[in-house]
């Protein structure tokens, strides 16, 4: 029974891990959206790969937003400080864009690959950049720990 209890101690009730699985999560319907989108308008009607990407990361951000605002950072208060919120959103999206954007460029700049894979490869950097800026700047917060010292929650 102490097990149990220590893996629960250790890692359900862990709310650093608990963070991250619930990002995971988002990101993983987050990249279906994703994907989706790009994939209908890339390979199905022909739209650019550039264009197609903007378009797709907007559906995917929308969801991300939401979702990340509410349940994984659980976020829900709406005040003033909500309008700064969504320029940090904005500006961390802008920058993992340009990441996937960039990757996307460099790993088709030969044609030698298929779209649909250097996107799925952009799109892994893309999320490092969004789980840092979400986490540190955006939804991240400044808590008094139980020692006194600050960290963050």
């Amino acid at each position: 029974m102490i097990i149990l209890k220590d893996i629960y101690n250790k890692y359900i009730s862990n709310e650093k891990l608990k963070h991250i699985v619930k990002f995971g999560f988002v990101g993983g319907l987050n990249t279906t959206i994703d994907f989706g989108i790009f994939s209908v308008l890339n390979s199905i009607f022909g739209v650019n790969y550039i264009i197609s990407q903007v378009l797709s990361y907007l559906g995917g951000t929308l969801n991300s937003y939401f979702l990340n605002k509410f349940w994984t950072f659980n976020n829900t208060k709406v005040s003033k400080k909500t309008t700064k919120e969504i320029v940090q959103f904005a500006v961390v999206n802008t920058a993992s864009l340009g990441v996937s954007l960039i990757g996307m460029t460099i790993l088709l700049s030969n044609n030698a690959m298929n779209p649909l894979i250097a996107k799925i490869i952009s799109m892994v950097l893309a999320q490092v950049v969004n789980f840092l800026g979400y986490r540190f700047w955006v939804f991240g917060t400044i808590v008094k720990a139980s020692s006194g010292t600050k960290e963050i929650a």
